[in-house]
C-alpha cells in the first residue's frame, strides 16, 4: 500500500492530541516488558504479563496484568489492562487499570528502522496517587551478524503523575532488547535491560538508580489458526536500588 505524507502525519497528530489532553515515576516493576513500535491492523490479542523480584535483603514482590489489545488502524493499537501487585511489606491486591496506546510512524519494512510512540495512561486504585502517564519514542531495527538475523529494540520513556496529592518529578527510564529472529524457528534467545535514572533532568545518585539486565527466551506456537507467543526473562540487578533478581514472563494469544 502506498502511504502519503498525510498518512504518516496522522499517528503523530493523534499522539500529540491525546498527550496534551492530560497534563508516573517508579523503579522497574516485576512484570515490566519491552514495548514494540509495530502495529498490526485488525489484530486482536489477549496477553498476560507477570514477574517476581527479590531484593538484596531477601524480600520478594510480584506484579501481574491481564490485557486485551486491538489494532485499530495500520498505525494505532490500543490495549486495556488490569493490574495486580504485592509490594514488599504489603498484601496482594488489585493495583490499577491502564490504557495503552502505541502509534507506528514508519510503514513496516520501508526503512532500515521502525519508529513509534507510546502513550500509556494509568489510574491507580489509590486515587490520592492521581493519574500516571508513561510516554516516549519506540525504536526497532534489524541486522544480520555472522549469518544470524538479529532484532534490536530501544525505548526512552518518561513517567509523570497528574492530579496527585503529592506530585512527583517526571522520571526517565530506558528499555533495550537484543534477540535473534530466525523466522520459522520456535525458539529465539536474547538479552533484555531496564534502566531507571530518577528525574529526567537531574538524575538520582547511582545508589538510588535501578539497572537490571539478563538473558531471555522467546517462543511461539500455532494451532487452529491461533498463535501464541511467550517470553521468559531472568534479570539481575547491578547494584543501587535494583532488585537482586527478577523473573518475568509474558504470554500473548492472537485471535
Amino acid at each position: 500500500m502506498r502511504h502519503t505524507s498525510a498518512d504518516r502525519l496522522r499517528p503523530l497528530l493523534a499522539a500529540v492530541l491525546v498527550a496534551t489532553s492530560l497534563a508516573a515515576a517508579a523503579e522497574m516493576q516485576p512484570e515490566a516488558y519491552v514495548f514494540s513500535p509495530i502495529v498490526e491492523q485488525g489484530e486482536l490479542e489477549m496477553d498476560n504479563k507477570a514477574g517476581i523480584s527479590r531484593d538484596r535483603e531477601g524480600h520478594s514482590a510480584w506484579g501481574a496484568s491481564v490485557g486485551m489489545s486491538y489494532g485499530l488502524t495500520s498505525w494505532w493499537a490500543a490495549e486495556l489492562t488490569a493490574k495486580w501487585r504485592r509490594n514488599v511489606g504489603e498484601s496482594a491486591g488489585y493495583d490499577a487499570w491502564e490504557w495503552e496506546n502505541r502509534f507506528q510512524f514508519t510503514p513496516t519494512g520501508r526503512y532500515a528502522f521502525e519508529l513509534g510512540f507510546l502513550l500509556e495512561i494509568e489510574r491507580p486504585r489509590e486515587h490520592a496517587e492521581g493519574w500516571e502517564l508513561n510516554f516516549g519514542p519506540l525504536f526497532q531495527t534489524e541486522a544480520t551478524l555472522a549469518g544470524m538475523p538479529l532484532q534490536f529494540n530501544f525505548n526512552a520513556l518518561f513517567e509523570r503523575s497528574w492530579r496527585a496529592d503529592e506530585p512527583e518529578p517526571t522520571e526517565l527510564q530506558l528499555q533495550w532488547q537484543l534477540r535473534t529472529r530466525r523466522g520459522g524457528e520456535a525458539l529465539d534467545v536474547g538479552l533484555q535491560g531496564f534502566d531507571h535514572f530518577g528525574p529526567w533532568d537531574d538524575w538520582s545518585p547511582r545508589s538510588k538508580q535501578s539497572h537490571v539486565l539478563g538473558p531471555a527466551l522467546f517462543g511461539k506456537l500455532e494451532a487452529a489458526g491461533t498463535e501464541m507467543r511467550w517470553e521468559l526473562g531472568l534479570l539481575f540487578g547491578t547494584g543501587g536500588a535494583a532488585p537482586r533478581t527478577t523473573l518475568r514472563t509474558q504470554l500473548e494469544i492472537e485471535f
